[in-house]
């Protein structure tokens, strides 16, 4: 094993990549000051102590191409006290080797997933039983896919924002802890210690226009949408909170997730997030997603932290793409009252201002049309190297 020495110079960028990291078994010490950033560049490297007395007070390590970065605890116990960036990108992974450093280190830390698209990974070891970690690192951008493992947790706990995983079922001995964005959903595998996050319909989620592909929770009353007839202005947003954990019937409210391309190529073209009964447009007929379950490509989540539905609704109920694939918008029966809208108070009864005569194509809820639409998307999972077994929703 050799050691690298490489200082960053004050607001300065230094890339690590196959022409000055030497071999994935050499570690790489670190001189830096203020503001410096590290890009680790498609290799395997660890990250290792400041050498020359450096400084570090706001520094970045991101990890591209996929990279993966191993900061060992001689740099992580630096972390007291100064604010640390892992930008993770594609296929990318950053490890905290903190195992012999009983320190804040996690303190002023954010764990940023905004490039990794849904395949990165940040991996927290710290050999500790008890680690204080008074003010937990923050979680941002993170979509579908993305991963947390913390080493040597079996369970996880949830107080508003902040997970807490544990090594206990009491949840008296914590590893660590994360602040995560409101809204965002997750599931966690104690057998590999891994958090991995589900975007549901609220954050994130696609909506075509005549500019392009825009995220729901940003559209607005008056905006044009593109539908199956041209396209149409946006009358009422609407979005609802909901706690799984408070309702008797989670089943009956947790999102539906469709894998990019479980319809057709690239149809979704991202994985898509909706409520079980938000209907699909598939074999000309409107068919709710909890139908469409296969066991494979298209499952219903299991996490139970809050989550929030958005919900458009156009002059007449349409069919608009959402990640690419053909869905429906909200068709008011009389269920606005379960939307919230920012800002305003509303009181009184909400009475339907639509009738089922207004659907843009029937719904449908079984028989030979719900039987091919669910053949078809059963043969498209075949297609992907799934195998498929009676999955129904009930």
């Amino acid at each position: 094993m050799a050691l690298i020495n490489i200082d960053l110079i004050n607001n300065g960028t230094t890339t690590i990549d196959s022409s000055n990291a030497g071999t994935s078994s050499d570690t790489i010490q670190l001189g830096l000051v203020s503001n410096g950033t590290v890009i680790v560049d498609g290799v395997d490297v660890t990250l290792s102590s400041l050498v020359g007395g450096g400084v570090i007070t706001s520094t970045t390590i991101e990890a591209i191409n996929g990279a993966n970065v191993t900061i060992d605890a001689g740099l992580a116990g630096v972390a007291a006290g100064s604010t640390f960036t892992y930008a993770i990108g594609a296929n990318s992974s950053i490890e905290v080797d903190a195992s012999l450093v009983n320190v804040g280190l996690l303190n002023g830390v954010t764990v940023d997933f905004a490039d990794a698209n849904g395949t990165g990974t940040f991996i927290y070891d710290s050999g500790l039983i008890n680690l204080n970690l008074s003010t937990p690192p923050n979680v941002i951008n993170v979509q579908t896919g993305d991963k947390i493992e913390v080493v040597g947790s079996n369970y996880i706990g949830q107080v508003g924002n902040t997970v807490t995983f544990y090594t206990d079922a009491l949840h008296l001995l914590p590893v660590g802890s994360y602040t995560i964005p409101a809204g965002v959903t997750y599931t966690y595998d104690g057998g590999t210690d891994t958090l991995t996050f589900t975007s549901c319909f609220l954050r994130g989620t696609l909506i075509r226009t005549p500019e392009g592909d825009v995220p729901v929770e940003d559209l607005r009353v008056g905006d044009l949408v593109v539908t199956h007839k041209g396209v149409s202005e946006i009358k009422w947003v609407g979005r609802r909170r909901i706690d799984p954990k408070a309702v008797d019937k989670p089943r009956d409210t947790l999102p539906v997730r469709m894998k990019a391309g479980s319809i057709a190529e690239n149809v979704p073209e991202r994985d898509l997030f909706i409520s079980p009964d938000h209907c699909m447009f598939l074999e000309e007929a409107l068919i709710p997603a909890k139908f469409l379950i296969n066991g494979t490509t298209i499952t219903q989540e299991t996490g139970l932290a809050p989550f929030e539905y958005y919900h458009i609704e156009l002059e007449q109920h349409s069919v608009v793409l959402a990640e690419g694939a053909q869905t429906e918008t909200y068709l008011d029966l009389g269920g606005r009252l379960s939307f919230l809208e920012p800002g305003i108070l509303r009181f009184g009864a909400n009475s339907a201002t639509r009738t089922w005569n207004d659907w843009c194509y029937p719904p449908v809820y079984a028989g030979p049309v719900l039987e091919k639409a669910r053949d078809l998307l059963n043969a498209r999972a075949e297609e992907l190297g799934y195998i498929i077994e009676d999955a129904k929703a009930s």
